[in-house]
């Protein structure tokens, strides 16, 4: 405001166009920011609902883990229907269960909700995230035991399809080949350009 004022007084005139980086990030952060908000107020209307986390390292070779929320949600017509909404990404620096579940019970108390209303959690089946002592679910549970443990099942899965590769020789060097051919191609744009006019098919 005094800006505005001080460019009043002097009577010039001002020019605000709002399309630097700077301003598109702070019009962003504002969006997001409105985004989470409805996000929470959602959950906490429902009352109880589950968290999911899991974590990938991203180009830049950082860790980013993500905080999903799972919950009942009345639609136009009365009726119940499952939601599911990402809440945030963030940075993880380190990967021990009790470290983990400080982000998680930092994120519960950022946003004001209660971890007695939390009925359950997924996560991978990693000794840091499902391990009965010091893993987050055991963690977790020591503040809720209501919090039931729900384990990936699509990680079981990808878990035991290795396991089964591996076992065997052939299969083994079928998908190594696989592997070869993929780092061979995606390594360089102008070989990926070459087998993207050569074939329909995509190794994506």
């Amino acid at each position: 405001m005094h800006l505005i004022a001080k460019h009043q007084e002097e009577e010039k005139r001002m020019q605000a166009h709002y399309l630097s980086w700077k301003s598109q990030n702070e019009f962003i952060m504002e969006c997001g920011k409105l985004v989470v908000q409805e996000v929470i107020r959602e959950i906490k209307k429902s009352m109880y609902f589950t968290i999911f986390t899991d974590s990938t390292t991203d180009s830049s070779h950082s860790e980013q883990i993500t905080f999903v929320f799972r919950f009942l949600h009345f639609n136009d017509n009365q009726l119940l229907e499952v939601k599911e909404r990402f809440l945030k990404l963030e940075e993880l620096e380190k990967k021990k269960g009790s470290d983990i579940t400080t982000l998680i019970l930092n994120v519960f108390e950022k946003n004001e909700l209660d971890i007695k209303n939390c009925r359950g959690q997924g996560y991978d089946n990693g000794a840091n995230m499902a391990g009965i002592c010091n893993g987050v679910q055991a963690l977790i549970r020591q503040n809720n035991p209501l919090a039931i443990f729900i384990p990936c099942s699509a990680h079981s899965l990808s878990l035991c399809a290795v396991h089964a590769i591996e076992s065997s020789a052939p299969a083994k060097s079928y998908f190594g080949n696989i592997q070869k051919l993929y780092n061979l191609f995606s390594s360089s744009r102008v070989r990926w350009i070459i087998l993207q006019k050569e074939t329909s098919q995509s190794l994506h």
